[in-house]
């Protein structure tokens, strides 16, 4: 493949399928094939769950057998807590948004430690807009189910109860606000602007931009932000766990996150979820190249008429209507194209 070509594929998330091969040696049980080949060795037998994917982070650190997994990955980003055990939320996942037409917020992992702080840890895929802002919003529902659990424990049902605990918004990003940036973790939370003194520590968000950890694989001094991102980003590839990744944190993290680990339904599910997806890609994989070959012949005659810049854009639009006969959602769409 050239390099333009190769740089066309990996701006859209595609991939160029390689051999299915059985492995020469033992592999962990498994029983998944994937069409890419795996960043350690050309073996194609997938160990790990991709936990980019919002329902198999949910499915992977929301079971309560991996709970160690989830209370070490909260350690180590809120050490200020000392949290030595969580209870899942279970009773309630959807919070229903009080307004006509909003959405409901669903947390991907909501739970509890012993004294009462309230943890919601979510995987982002996608930007969205006012990222933040909604971020807030939703934050605002589990601050209301503290300040209503704190009334029924204090018996004041008609008190307003306010000193009820924290609560934390965990989001992964798979995408960066500050691109070029090597900062990984962004910490908010309610200050005073001159001073910096805090107004109340109830409400704290922690943004991990997962993107800026970059390709190159974890050493043993690189930040718990930069090994965690780098090692959810690349999970799905990884046979084995980098030598750079041996703290216990990251040992139990892996163990959750095996596609054997999963039950039975589990894994038969996530084999279905994975191919679907790999078709889906294969199908913008191959509408990209020849959307990309046509539109580019349209976009330079285009282009000298009547400019460059009007040219590019023209392929795009080519590009896009291609994809938009073959069924294309509009989100793969512009994520091909650019287009918005």
């Amino acid at each position: 493949m050239k390099d333009r070509e190769r740089m066309n594929v990996e701006a859209v998330g595609c991939y160029q399928p390689g051999p299915l091969m059985l492995p020469e040696e033992d592999e962990p049980g498994h029983v998944l094939e994937s069409p890419a080949d795996l960043r350690y060795g050309s073996k194609t037998i997938v160990r790990y769950v991709n936990v980019l994917i919002d329902r198999w982070f949910k499915v992977v650190f929301g079971a309560e057998r991996n709970k160690e997994a989830l209370i070490g990955l909260l350690r180590e980003l809120i050490p200020e807590r000392s949290i030595a055990d969580v209870s899942y939320n279970r009773r309630k996942k959807r919070k229903n948004s009080p307004f006509e037409g909003c959405r409901d917020a669903v947390f991907d992992v909501e739970c509890t430690d012993e004294s009462g702080a309230r943890f919601v840890v979510e995987m982002q895929m996608a930007e969205q807009e006012h990222f933040y802002n909604r971020a807030l919003f939703y934050s605002t529902f589990p601050i209301q189910e503290q300040v209503l659990a704190s009334n029924v424990r204090e018996r004041h049902p008609h008190d307003c109860y306010f000193d009820y605990p924290p609560v934390y918004v965990i989001s992964f990003l798979n995408f960066a606000f500050h691109e070029g940036s090597e900062k990984i973790l962004y910490r908010y939370d309610l200050r005073e602007r001159e001073s910096g003194e805090r107004m109340t520590d109830r409400v704290n968000f922690l943004y991990l931009e997962m993107p800026n950890a970059g390709e190159r694989e974890p050493e043993a001094g690189d930040s718990f932000a930069r090994k965690l991102s780098w090692a959810f980003t690349h999970m799905s590839i990884l046979r084995e766990r980098p030598a750079g990744l041996l703290e216990r944190v990251f040992e139990k993290i892996f163990e959750a996150c095996e596609v054997a680990a999963l039950e039975e339904t589990e894994q038969q599910k996530y084999k279905e979820d994975m191919t679907t997806k790999w078709d889906l890609h294969d199908q913008l994989s191959t509408a990209w190249h020849k959307g990309n070959r046509e539109g580019l012949e349209a976009g330079m005659q285009r282009g000298r008429a009547e400019g460059r810049e009007e040219g590019a854009r023209a392929m795009q639009q080519d590009i896009a209507q291609r994809l938009k006969a073959l069924g294309f959602s509009d989100t793969d769409i512009a994520a091909a194209t650019g287009l918005e």
